[in-house]
């Protein structure tokens, strides 16, 4: 970790890979410069260590011997997001990137107070409460349900439940809602 990426207690970073080939080397290679806590199952490891990764945490239910040291074994029982988004909350991590080929529809409900960022198919979707603003080039286009949506600003909609950026800047939005609300833009 490079000494101007600062990771307060109780912030710690996690990378949940659920799936292979989602983003490129180059964006793999930002998300992994924060030294992240690396959780994967049966499906992913093989890659992930032939691809040079360290590993942290494998949910699996055979018995498995790795050439790397210190990967912890934890047993998988309702699926990969969900035992590694309760392992996380339960561990006090702050945040996590979420690899996988599907957007999981009932990942708001297991997310558990992490900050959690998924990437899928060629987006980039933040699980976030009450209000979300981020700058963004004019013509990026963000995706949201407008059922959620309380305000907005900056944005312009050119679809169901799709908008574009209105110019360069920040745009704003507000929920209706207290539950975690999904948006999303493209990589």
């Amino acid at each position: 970790m490079s000494s101007h990426h600062i990771v307060r207690e109780n912030q710690e970073l996690a990378l949940l890979v659920a799936a292979v080939g989602v983003l490129d080397s180059e964006q793999m290679g930002q998300l992994l410069e924060w030294s992240p806590t690396i959780l994967a199952d049966d499906q992913t490891v093989d890659f992930l260590l032939a691809e040079q990764i360290k590993v942290d945490i494998v949910f699996t239910n055979r018995a498995a011997s790795y050439y790397q040291e210190q990967i912890k074994t934890l047993p998988l029982e309702r699926g990969l997001l969900i035992d590694g988004l309760s392992y996380l909350a339960k561990s006090n991590y702050g945040s996590v990137n979420i690899l996988c080929d599907t957007l999981p529809d009932d990942l708001c409900a297991h997310v558990n107070g992490l900050t959690a960022v998924v990437f899928c198919d060629d987006r980039r979707y933040v699980y976030v409460q009450h209000r979300y603003e981020k700058w963004k080039e004019a013509g990026s286009r963000i995706f949201v349900q407008e059922n959620v949506l309380k305000s907005l600003s900056g944005l312009r909609k050119i679809a169901r439940h799709v908008f574009e950026t209105e110019q360069d800047g920040f745009f704003y939005l507000e929920f209706n809602t207290d539950r975690v609300v999904t948006v999303g833009e493209d990589l």
